[in-house]
């Protein structure tokens, strides 16, 4: 075991991107015992859930699925895509690399788009290799370099080419302004344990009517029940008001991040990630102050998580475990792992106290 990883046996805080702590009343919702996944007293909070998904993303049809949001994700792909088509990809970092290799698993051709390291992808290289193609798939916000990506801009290359885009915003959504609907995204996937704050284990598939009008043009079902999303709708049409999934649900996850998401709600969308973003510009520019290096340009930087550079990230990280409890993550190609360190502001690390403590501390270790 490595001096940095032992440093987080008895970690109290953590400030990775994912999964995040949750709020104590969710913690407390999340120990109750379990409930079935089915009744009249599931069904409203489920669908409760799912409408206020929907109204978070501005989609017209939403999925919870029990898995991780790479789990969301292939099944966003198996029901868009079929074997032998052609998709154009944003090699965006580590996570971008990622969404290639599952579509090339799909049996998809993979055109890719190089990003330079925290810089934005350039729409200009996509539309330069989209003809033909029959989609183009995005991560939103790339967790190894916390840049945010211009999804709007590529949804409307991709419209013109009649192509749809699949959005990964596994680590945008609950903390970046989407409106699916509006900006033009076909299809998203996200997970609970980042910025919508829940515990991890539910992936979000989300569509719009355009999105959905792919899954059910295709000229054969996916070879696949769990992930077909027709298999899910027949469950909900057949059996609305007692059991409208077709499998077992892991409730209190559900319940989890039901209350998370109407937290959100009750404060106001645009208001919660209004501070998101103001804590993120707060912590980029503390960081600044210390001397470290901040991947991303403000104009594109993310919001639910801060990139440093560091030729002592390592050290940096060590302190911050055995001094302060605090855990960040490791940097993520393009970066070297020993060479950044990844900060998440989701759950209980996206506060004001947390991101003043993580920069004195990371100034002691400076010291």
């Amino acid at each position: 075991m490595s001096t940095v990883t032992s440093a987080w046996a008895a970690h109290e805080h953590l400030m990775i991107p994912g999964p995040c702590r949750l709020d104590p009343d969710d913690e407390e919702i999340l120990g109750r015992p379990i409930q079935p996944h089915y009744g009249a007293h599931w069904v409203p909070r489920l669908r409760q859930a799912l409408a206020d998904l929907s109204a978070l993303l501005g989609s017209r049809h939403t999925y919870l699925i029990p898995g991780s949001g790479s789990a969301a994700l292939d099944a966003a792909m198996s029901n868009l895509f079929e074997p032998g088509q052609r998709v154009v990809v944003v090699e965006s970092g580590y996570f971008g690399a990622r969404l290639a290799a599952m579509a090339r698993a799909h049996g998809l051709v993979v055109a890719t788009v190089p990003c330079e390291p925290g810089l934005p992808v350039d729409p200009r290289r996509v539309a330069e290799v989209l003809p033909g193609s029959d989609g183009v798939l995005v991560t939103h916000v790339e967790t190894a370099t916390a840049v945010r990506h211009p999804v709007r801009q590529l949804a409307e290359l991709a419209h013109a080419q009649g192509a749809v885009i699949l959005v990964d915003a596994v680590a945008a959504a609950g903390g970046e302004h989407i409106d699916m609907t509006g900006m033009g995204l076909d299809a998203l996937v996200t997970a609970s344990q980042k910025g919508l704050g829940g515990a991890p284990g539910l992936g979000v598939v989300a569509l719009t009517d355009r999105g959905r009008d792919r899954v059910h043009s295709r000229s054969c079902r996916p070879p696949t029940w769990f992930f077909d999303l027709l298999t899910w709708d027949r469950a909900a049409r057949e059996s609305p008001d007692w059991e409208p999934t077709p499998v077992t649900m892991p409730t209190n996850l559900v319940h989890v991040l039901a209350s998370s998401v109407a937290r959100i709600h009750a404060v106001g969308a645009q208001a919660f990630l209004a501070r998101r973003a103001a804590l993120a510009a707060e912590c980029r520019e503390g960081l600044r102050r210390l001397g470290l290096a901040v991947s991303a340009p403000e104009e594109c930087a993310a919001s639910l998580v801060v990139v440093a550079r560091d030729p002592r990230a390592d050290r940096i990280r060590e302190h911050l475990g055995r001094n302060a409890g605090i855990m960040v993550a490791g940097g993520l190609t393009p970066y070297a792992e020993h060479e950044a360190f990844r900060i998440g502001l989701v759950g209980r690390a996206a506060s004001g106290p947390m991101v003043e403590l993580l920069l004195h501390e990371i100034g002691e270790a400076l010291r």
